[in-house]
């Protein structure tokens, strides 16, 4: 009484099966379906968020590492210039105080800037030039392209506002003026020299290295985080000096709400969201101290985020189908669950007391009726498996008896063949004695005692014993070689693969051509593989043909070629059997491949031999 009680007590024991089984099923389904969904999303987004301004950030600084790589390059080349042998001495030299001292020093000057005008990497023309202080002679001539005195530049606001004391100093964009490049616009090193040799001449010069700004925007355009994305960089005045968009060149951004916030970033580099023109973006940044500049990317937040909006609606999908298949069926099983399993119950109980004759009918067409015809099938088979059983235990013992005479029948050829050897050799006719020697090996390591796995040795002797047998009928047309490493030996193969091989090389190659003919074959051990090639000097034949007939399932006249092959494939695997290739010459080459076996464990196949083959 008291444990009725109790068990009336007990939460939803009032309430029917039907809506507690519907009960407990979308409970258990739409939590944790709904946990596991939100906890997903929201590692996503993190997940997600990180990888993008990562990897936004890693281009930045791609971008910083590749313009100082080309920085560095265009100084290298400055650097070769003013390290010139011939360039230090005649900057460390007097000024020349005639007319011809100053056409040759101009022509030399030439000389050198003009074997200097190389390409840098393919796609990087870098142009030198050079300007001279008190020169103003050199305005009288013009043959000169890469030299000239410094009063023409001197008063352009890029060069007084070069630094006195520094390695190397960038301005751009800049035009590059007399040149015969056809560029647009120039990104241009400028470095300042001085007489190394005489510390008497201490201002001698300005040298210029420039190139074209669309390299540079190049690899602006190679690095920008999506294809809405912008990319470009400014200088510490807040004007853009590089950018992929021509018309944006040397604009100033200190206006831009985004510069504006930009400017109040204290790190090197960093991203945030912008709005701009109504529109999310990430805006990110890298800082060159080298050069004060920054490099400047703005992206599409829905460009970048274009993973993570489709795993929201992925999710908002999954959740709603889960919620709509949950009460479905809950509802299904909660009405139709508990008299199907009674059924099923009741036909367990028959069949374990050996009635196989029931058969469960299910009229309704749900989940059951798959379980239900399933067991139908089920206890089918097993009955079917109890005759087949039956069955399979007396052909075993037929079987047993043909194994038995097949052990007679070849005693008795053995001995026919032996006294048809024995009255050759009685009426001295070696011949017939050789061929019927080579006969009875030959059925000997065919029969195999019914084995279907023989070793290597036995299977070569057996071919060896049928080429004996064809050089007597062909004689002089027919020759042969066996080569066999010493390695091969010790392993097993399947039988009677090499014969039909050797015999259809006779039949369809060396049988139809003119002259003596020749077959050999070579056994070697490759890594884990046994290879054996069967090269004739036949009539030849189409490869193609015959390795696609040694593929097909349609039956055709090389039976014997697709049996090899099949049987080589059942016992070593598909990796292993028989390919048809050229070789020097006239004829083909059969090449069998099988794995190193030198024990039959774990090798499943049939040891009988089959002998209506």
């Amino acid at each position: 009484m008291l444990r009725k009680l109790a068990a009336s007590r007990l939460p939803f024991n009032n309430v029917s099966l039907k809506y507690r089984l519907m009960l407990y099923f979308l409970f258990l389904v739409i939590l944790p379906t709904s946990i596991i969904s939100v906890t997903i999303y929201n590692e996503s987004y993190r997940t997600i968020t990180e990888n993008i301004n990562t990897a936004v950030q890693k281009n930045l600084n791609m971008v910083e590492i590749m313009l100082l790589n080309k920085f560095e390059e265009m100084d290298g080349l400055a650097d070769s210039i003013y390290l010139n042998s011939e360039m230090v001495d005649i900057l460390s030299a007097d000024r020349p105080n005639d007319q011809v001292a100053v056409v040759n020093e101009l022509m030399s000057l030439e000389k050198i800037i003009s074997s200097y005008d190389l390409s840098g990497d393919r796609d990087m023309r870098y142009v030198p030039k050079l300007y001279m202080l008190d020169r103003p002679e050199y305005q009288l001539y013009n043959f000169s392209r890469n030299v000239s005195a410094l009063s023409q530049i001197e008063r352009e606001e890029w060069y007084t506002g070069l630094p006195q004391k520094s390695r190397y100093t960038i301005v751009g964009p800049h035009a590059i003026q007399d040149s015969a490049e056809d560029f647009t616009g120039t990104i241009m090193l400028a470095k300042r020299l001085f007489g190394l040799n005489n510390v008497t001449i201490p201002y001698v010069g300005l040298l210029t290295v420039e190139t074209d700004i669309s390299n540079f925007t190049a690899i602006l355009n190679q690095l920008k985080p999506s294809a809405n994305s912008r990319i470009l960089i400014v200088d510490n005045k807040d004007n853009i000096i590089i950018s992929p968009d021509a018309s944006l060149l040397r604009s100033n951004l200190s206006s831009e709400p985004y510069f504006q916030k930009l400017d109040s970033q204290q790190s090197r580099s960093g991203s945030f969201e912008e709005s701009i023109e109504k529109k999310a973006m990430l805006v990110s940044y890298q800082k060159i101290d080298a050069f004060n500049w920054t490099v400047i990317s703005v992206s599409p937040i829905s460009d970048l985020n274009g993973k993570l909006v489709a795993i929201r609606r992925v999710m908002y999908l999954v959740m709603a189908l889960c919620m709509v298949l949950a009460f479905l069926i809950a509802l299904v099983l909660s009405n139709n669950i508990t008299s199907p399993i009674r059924k099923f119950i009741k036909s367990m109980s028959f069949a374990q007391e050996g009635n196989f004759d029931l058969v469960i009918h299910y009229k309704r067409k749900d989940e059951f009726t798959y379980l239900f015809s399933q067991y139908n099938k089920m206890i089918k088979q097993i009955k079917e498996l109890i005759n087949k059983l039956y069955i399979s235990e007396v052909k075993k013992k037929e079987a047993d008896l043909k194994a038995l005479q097949a052990q007679i029948n070849p005693h008795f050829l053995y001995n026919t063949l032996d006294s048809i050897n024995w009255i050759a050799l009685r009426h001295r006719v070696p011949e017939i004695s050789q061929m019927v020697t080579s006969l009875s090996d030959f059925f000997r390591y065919s029969l195999s005692k019914g084995r279907t796995i023989i070793p290597i040795e036995d299977e070569i002797k057996q071919v060896e014993s049928y080429l004996t047998i064809q050089k007597i009928r062909f004689k002089e047309r027919l020759e042969y070689a066996i080569e066999v490493e010493p390695e091969v030996y010790g392993h097993y193969s399947v039988k009677l693969i090499l014969q039909p091989l050797v015999e259809n090389s006779l039949v369809h190659g060396i049988e139809k051509r003119r002259g003596n003919g020749s077959i050999a074959i070579r056994a070697r051990k490759e890594e884990d593989w046994i290879v054996i090639d069967i090269s004739d000097n036949g009539i030849g034949a189409n490869i193609d043909e015959l390795n696609e007939m040694l593929l097909s399932d349609s039956s055709s006249n090389s039976f014997g070629l697709k049996n090899v092959n099949q049987r080589i494939k059942q016992v070593f695997g598909p990796v292993s059997g028989l390919q048809y290739s050229l070789h020097e010459g006239p004829g083909v080459t059969a090449t069998v491949k099988f794995p190193c076996i030198t024990t039959l464990e774990g090798l499943e196949y049939d040891t009988q031999d089959d002998h209506s083959r």
